[in-house]
């Protein structure tokens, strides 16, 4: 954990122009320094830098930080690796905090399993290319793939000895432990409780994480006999099987600058295509793509092109598992390739460029690819006809956009010739059934809550509050609230009349959000949001949940907050916790500690004395301070949600104003985008009024 002072004195000491300028040719002009945008394909310079202010900003991609946020984005580190990454740059030493014995061990113990995942790499990277087993099996196997000598080292590819104690007896004499051995997953037993290397025979795969540091191996046996075929790593401390994908670490700024993910299967075809030129791929190594997957694709692009094999059943499979994909927002298109090929061979076969070629020229998107697959295997089969349309269907009901499922839908009605209406029903009634089944699951979630003894989170635009947490400390409640200068009543602020009443609209909503206007509406609902944070955001609720900041940031996303003060707060305590410390209300009573800002603090906390504030809080502002009775779980609950109708009640009305501007300038297509957000933004507004009892009138 990095000291406050040490992260302060970063911050002084660092020059985002050096920073930056380490990665992208920077020429000066006037004030700032400008120069091609490293995060997507830029042909013109497009982002500035701004020494002064201490930010970088793209006017084409949108990407826009401080030093650090750029350092994280470039490198795929987290805060405090980015933090890191710095200090070393300037000179800087850290003395971390001194954890607490618990901490202090579990950091002991992951940084000796890599270390010794490191150690491993060197290993069977030596042995492949100095030991004559190695030479002739592990060596011989990826040159006769056609991987050239930079490709073999670029990826750090290996061979492990076939011996029950090669590694062990290697890693032992070099002061390695027994302990981290077992820990990073490099020595198996058997049921006598023998020790023996686990990976024997086999050419290695080291598998990175997105800072470079190998987290696991892939193992491939050269025996014709030898089962399993491929042997992995087991779950660590460090590896998760569901977060990694292979091959991000080597594709990360190629995705960006690409905007596209080509999806393949192996690790030889990630391999083959890198060595081809075509960096921007990562395999799902022979499984279905997982949520933890999809988000690390997300964090580069939205768009995956997959690479399905020719043959039937692999295609089959292959289809089932793009739906997540299509439920998570991203465009999905798909390549077939040949009947008995796969990335790798073909690759091979056709050489980089033709390959390249081929991958543009095949290219489709994914529901009209499943579409003409499914009819042509249907053929004059009516009853089977039925099911293929059903399973396309299936995926398109999966994807969020309602205008792309309008055009699918089109395209789906000329691939099986069947009515457009016929289409859109039976979609209607998936959707229905699919809006079914997550009320249900969301009622369960709203029932376990209200039973003592918990339960799960649910799913959807709002999550479910946590479980149960113990009521307030005494010093949480306050007097009365004075409402001399309080903010105008929830009337004024975000138009909703009281609880139960529809809300009139207007026939032609007027464009009259300002930042003054989302100040004015959203910063009651956020001052309640960081009490809430500072107040209670170490309480921990369960394994599934966390603690409260955690609930409470991963419902806020990547939203700012519109009053400073209030997002100041919100960064300090994303930086301790990106740190491994959770702030206590006494790091903001003296990290705020002028006149101003204690005033402006405890007008935020509300932290004065016992007594039971008044209800005419909660009739005013609808800002709901619990009594001593009342749980905080619900309380966060409650107040995300309430606050995300206020955020969305504004984006709807800026949302109205675009539309106006579209109709008036006759742009069709600008007004099909306004429309397509207007209907999802009624959409979850819909959700969340309901789950609140608010009745709204669209």
């Amino acid at each position: 954990m990095i000291p406050q002072e040490t992260v302060d004195e970063i911050k002084r000491t660092l020059d985002i122009v050096e920073v930056v300028e380490d990665f992208v040719t920077l020429k000066k002009k006037g004030k700032s320094w400008i120069g091609l945008c490293p995060f997507h394909v830029d042909n013109t310079p497009s982002m500035y830098v701004t020494p002064s202010m201490n930010l970088y900003k793209c006017f084409s991609c949108g990407a826009s930080g401080d030093a650090i946020k750029f350092v994280q984005e470039k490198e795929g580190l987290n805060y405090v690796e980015a933090l890191k990454y710095l200090a070393n740059k300037y000179g800087i030493k850290i003395e971390e905090k001194k954890r607490s014995p618990e901490e202090e061990e579990k950091h002991k113990r992951r940084e000796s399993i890599f270390l010794t995942m490191n150690y491993a790499k060197e290993f069977y990277m030596r042995v492949m290319q100095t030991s004559d087993e190695g030479k002739s099996l592990g060596l011989g196997y990826f040159k006769n793939r056609g991987f050239t000598g930079d490709t073999i080292n670029k990826f750090d590819l290996g061979y492990s000895l076939d011996s029950w104690d090669a590694l062990e007896k290697s890693a032992l004499e070099k002061g390695y432990t027994e302990e981290a051995l077992e820990l990073a997953g490099l020595r198996s037993a058997n049921d006598k409780g023998k020790k023996y290397d686990r990976f024997r025979g086999r050419v290695m795969f080291p598998i990175h994480d997105l800072s470079g540091r190998v987290i696991a191996f892939g193992a491939r046996t050269l025996k014709k006999d030898g089962k399993p075929k491929y042997l992995n790593s087991p779950e660590t401390e460090i590896y998760h099987k569901s977060d990694a994908l292979y091959g991000i670490y080597y594709a990360k700024d190629a995705l960006r600058v690409k905007d596209r993910c080509y999806l393949v299967e192996g690790y030889t075809d990630v391999i083959s295509l890198h060595q081809s030129g075509i960096e921007n791929v990562v395999a799902s190594s022979g499984t279905a793509l997982t949520e933890g997957q999809i988000k690390q694709i997300k964090r580069f692009t939205n768009n995956v092109t997959a690479l399905f094999d020719g043959d039937a059943a692999g295609l089959k499979a292959a289809i089932r598992g793009v739906d997540m994909l299509l439920e998570q927002g991203l465009n999905v298109r798909v390549v077939r390739l040949p009947e008995g090929e796969d990335p790798d061979s073909y690759c091979s076969k056709l050489g980089s460029d033709k390959f390249a070629q081929f991958l543009k020229d095949e290219e489709t998107d994914f529901i009209l690819f499943a579409a003409k697959l499914y009819n042509e295997e249907a053929k004059n089969d009516p009853l089977n006809k039925a099911e293929k349309v059903r399973e396309v269907l299936k995926s398109i009901v999966k994807i969020p956009d309602t205008i792309q499922q309008e055009i699918f839908i089109k395209e789906c009605a000329s691939v099986f010739d069947i009515s457009i209406d016929g289409l859109i029903k039976e979609l209607n009634a998936l959707k229905q059934r699919e809006i079914e089944r997550i009320e249900k699951e969301k009622n369960r979630a709203r029932r376990s809550y209200e039973n003592p003894s918990g339960g799960s989170v649910g799913s959807g635009f709002v999550s479910a509050p946590p479980n149960d947490l113990p009521p307030p400390p005494p010093e949480f409640y306050t007097d009365d609230p004075n409402f001399h200068d309080a903010p105008p009543p929830i009337e004024e602020i975000n138009g909703l009349p009281p609880l139960g009443e529809p809300i009139p609209v207007e026939k032609e909503p007027q464009p009259t959000s300002t930042p003054e206007k989302r100040l004015a509406k959203l910063g009651i609902h956020e001052e309640e949001f960081v009490r809430i944070l500072v107040l209670f955001g170490a309480e921990y609720v369960d394994e599934n949940v966390g603690y409260i900041y955690e609930y409470l940031f991963d419902e806020l996303g990547e939203m700012m907050l519109e009053n400073e003060f209030c997002q100041q707060i919100l960064v300090d305590y994303k930086n301790e916790t990106a740190m491994g410390e959770i702030p206590s209300f006494h790091y903001f009573t003296e990290k705020y500690s002028s006149d101003m800002d204690r005033k402006r603090l405890q007008q935020i906390l509300k932290v004065e004395n016992e007594k039971t504030p008044s209800e005419e809080w909660f009739k005013r502002h609808r800002i709901v301070i619990p009594k001593k009775d009342e749980n905080i779980g619900k309380l966060a609950y409650s107040t995300l949600l309430h606050y995300k109708l206020t955020y969305i009640g504004d984006l709807i009305e800026q949302c109205n104003g675009s539309l106006l501007t579209a109709e008036k300038e006759a742009n069709d297509e600008k007004l099909m985008e306004a429309f397509q957000l207007l209907s999802l933004l009624n959409q979850q507004r819909s959700e969340i009024a309901q789950i609140l009892g608010i009745t709204i009138k669209v």
